[in-house]
């Protein structure tokens, strides 16, 4: 049941607040798009992976750096892949492919299509838009289209394609651009790239909780397993098999292209990241840690070679490492992984963005909140410091939430109960920000509240709000890391045994594991509900 259901009765006062559906927050697990075009010279680089796509041109070097866009384009590495492109179009200017790159990357929207949907599975407007990407985009295109007759056939397929993605006066871009695509493999069936160019376009992903496959999201995995059949190792395949696969009930599926996909592309820290995403998944979380510090080791080296490197990525790979911290009950490693990203200050543009939260300074400071709840370090959060006050709605919000969970936990429950409206004052003032609610700090408040009544001793009504508030967690968009900074339903079930609820326990610990594999925590839970159970039946056969 979804918080639209709930009867206002069952609601919070603090809960009664509009439940309109907010633009979800851009996917950070790429980098976004340059407000310009990289510059020249490129170089070819070691360890982008290897793709061959041949293209009408008379200048090999050319089709070196043509080869090398590609590969990094099947990494999300869109600033070194416009790079690459258009160091192959100074080199053969008339060739229409390395326009058709440009088209394909700028915009930053090469990206698998259920991280460009909202909510409702409307396509959000493209983060290149303000950028300055998106136009860029849609002049190589046009540029493309102007040389596509010096193409073969299947170049000018391939133009056609992104033109239509690229077309501003399209009513389905995105339509089009499938069906474009479709007409390339009609034409030429063994096309390995636009095969993969296909699947990423259909990759819709997983509704929750019950992870049942959207439209395209089946065709998408099989066009890859088809590409693997015949390219075992092409780079893009085994990376769009990772997305294609995560959110699912067969997220162990991708574990081979997971063990495959950084080997290829050694020098790509996207690509050392994206196995952590399956391993975090399916229980192997020392294995998600292992990736993410690699990709984080590279990414160091990367930025301290360039001061214009973007920091996104390493901010949502850190603030995913953080996460498997915490899984693997790392405490001081997910701190110390915290604290690196607090000190990568905002600059004065990113500050004035108030509904940015995927600065490397806030997936820190969220990174931060979400280590210090995990291991329920009541003392720290209510000492302050630990836990900066950043100035902002969202950030304050989830600030009040922390210090209720140690109010009450403490049994201060006035206090819990203060925080609880000072947060949701706070979630008020950030849906002026945002222009909508936020459906994390809904769940939290409900979820707050639940412990704030099991503080002052209400234990039906507590584990009541509780339980809705892990149904609300359930129901919440695929985000990795999680976008709640804790799983509910460990919470309830550790609630439910601390009250002597000894079934109901084991039923939120047997969830919480459907959840998240091999969770230590919803593990120990689980063992000791069953434990304390067989205890209790065995005194009552005496």
């Amino acid at each position: 049941m979804t918080l639209r259901q709930l009867p206002l009765s069952l609601l919070p006062a603090a809960m009664l607040m509009s439940a309109q559906q907010p633009k979800p927050p851009e996917d950070l697990c790429v980098a976004p798009p340059s407000a310009a075009a990289p510059s020249l010279p490129a170089r070819l680089l070691p360890g982008q992976g290897r793709v061959h796509m041949p293209i009408t041109t008379k200048s090999p070097e050319a089709q070196a750096f043509f080869n090398q866009g590609v590969a990094q384009m099947h990494s999300f590495w869109s600033y070194e892949a416009e790079r690459s492109f258009l160091q192959a179009a100074k080199l053969d200017p008339e060739s229409p492919m390395p326009y058709w790159g440009i088209a394909m990357v700028a915009a930053g929207d090469y990206r698998p299509m259920f991280q460009l949907l909202d909510d409702s599975g409307q396509r959000r407007p493209s983060r290149g838009r303000a950028s300055g990407g998106l136009d860029r985009a849609r002049q190589a295109a046009g540029k493309a289209r102007e040389l596509a007759s010096r193409g073969d056939r299947r170049e000018q397929l391939y133009v056609a394609a992104v033109a239509a993605r690229r077309d501003p006066s399209a009513k389905d871009p995105e339509g089009g651009y499938i069906r474009a695509l479709r007409e390339i493999l009609r034409a030429y069936p063994q096309e390995v790239e636009a095969q993969s160019y296909l699947a990423l376009a259909l990759m819709k992903g997983y509704t929750p909780p019950d992870k049942t496959p959207r439209p395209g999201s089946e065709e998408a995995v099989k066009l890859l397993r088809e590409i693997l059949g015949r390219e075992p190792d092409h780079v893009g395949a085994h990376h769009y098999v990772i997305h294609g696969l995560e959110g699912s009930r067969h997220a162990r599926d991708a574990w081979e292209s997971s063990r495959r996909y950084p080997e290829l592309a050694p020098e790509i820290p996207h690509a050392l990241h994206m196995p952590g995403h399956i391993y975090v998944q399916t229980g192997r979380f020392a294995d998600a840690a292992a990736a993410f510090e690699a990709a984080a080791r590279k990414e160091r080296e990367l930025m301290a070679a360039d001061q214009l490197y973007s920091k996104g990525h390493h901010g949502h790979n850190v603030h995913f490492l953080a996460n498997a911290y915490c899984f693997v009950g790392n405490y001081a490693a997910a701190m110390a992984g915290s604290a690196e990203l607090l000190g990568i200050r905002e600059n004065p543009r990113e500050a004035r963005q108030a509904t940015n939260t995927r600065t490397a300074y806030r997936q820190g400071w969220f990174a931060r909140l979400r280590t210090l709840v995990h291991f329920r370090k009541w003392d720290e959060i209510l000492e302050g410091s630990a836990l900066p006050d950043y100035p902002g709605p969202r950030e304050r919000a989830w600030r009040h939430w922390a210090r209720g969970l140690a109010l009450a936990a403490r049994g201060r429950t006035p206090q819990a109960q203060a925080e609880l409206a000072a947060m949701s004052d706070q979630a008020k003032a950030w849906r002026k920000v945002a222009g909508s609610d936020s459906p994390q700090l809904r769940t939290a408040l409900l979820e707050l509240e639940g412990h704030a009544a099991l503080s002052a001793g209400r234990a039906a009504r507590g584990l009541h709000l509780l339980e809705r508030a892990a149904d609300l967690e359930l129901h919440l968009r695929y985000n990795e890391p999680p976008a709640y900074p804790r799983p509910v339903l460990e919470a309830l079930g550790l609630a439910a045994l601390q009250r002597g609820e000894f079934p109901r326990a084991e039923t939120a610990f047997r969830r919480a594991l459907d959840q998240n594999p091999d969770s230590p925590g919803a593990q120990e839970g689980l063992t000791a509900a069953r434990a304390r159970s067989t205890k209790i039946l065995a005194g009552a056969g005496n």
